[in-house]
């Protein structure tokens, strides 16, 4: 797996925390974040084929704010059995809680401070006029890529001799069909 050391440039999105009604009303707003480059995750290159469209929705809920980050986008990634090149839709859909009380530290709970219900929140600063959603943008969208994608469910992928793809056609090499690795096991009487 490979690790993802920051986010791009082009994922930047911030809301102004004037704009969230404080009578709970839903704030609501959409982007358009294009990728200049593939993403590298799970040791596979995903090419982005459009724009990451994110909506936003967020309202105060008592003194905390809680927002949504939903995004769809489209990649282009190599199949992970045959190498042909595959259309890959990301659905993503994340809910986060935003406060501006101060959270426990680790320390405190070990030395038995009570848990407030606040472990999952994101603490903010007092006075800050914007909130970031970039990491939790990024966040939404690394969640939601496959460890693995197939072209189809029934992906017969490449012949180990040749390397030509089985779903095209049959290569007629002998393959002997025991698993290297589990030839121990013909030994074994059951």
């Amino acid at each position: 797996m490979k690790n993802i050391e920051s986010i791009p440039g082009e994922l930047r999105c911030c809301i102004l925390l004037s704009d969230i009604h404080k009578s709970g009303e839903q704030y609501k707003t959409a982007a358009e974040l294009a990728l200049s480059e593939a993403v590298d995750y799970w040791g596979q290159s995903y090419v982005p084929e459009e724009p990451v469209r994110v909506n936003i929705t967020a309202n105060y809920a008592r003194s905390d704010i809680a927002v949504r980050v939903e995004l769809s986008c489209g990649f282009r990634v190599p199949c992970s059995r045959c190498l042909e090149e595959t259309r890959l839709a990301i659905n993503g859909d994340m809910r986060y809680l935003f406060t501006m009380r101060r959270l426990p530290r680790a320390e405190e709970e070990r030395a038995g401070g009570e848990e407030d219900g606040y472990i999952d929140a994101i603490e903010m600063e007092k006075f800050q006029a914007e909130l970031d959603l970039s990491p939790y943008i990024w966040e939404t969208l690394i969640l939601n890529l496959p460890e693995r994608v197939l072209c189809r469910e029934e992906c017969k992928g490449l012949c180990p001799i040749c390397g030509c793809s089985k779903n095209a056609r049959e290569c007629g090499c002998m393959t002997d069909e025991t698993d290297p690795r589990l030839g121990a096991l013909k030994n074994f009487l059951w």
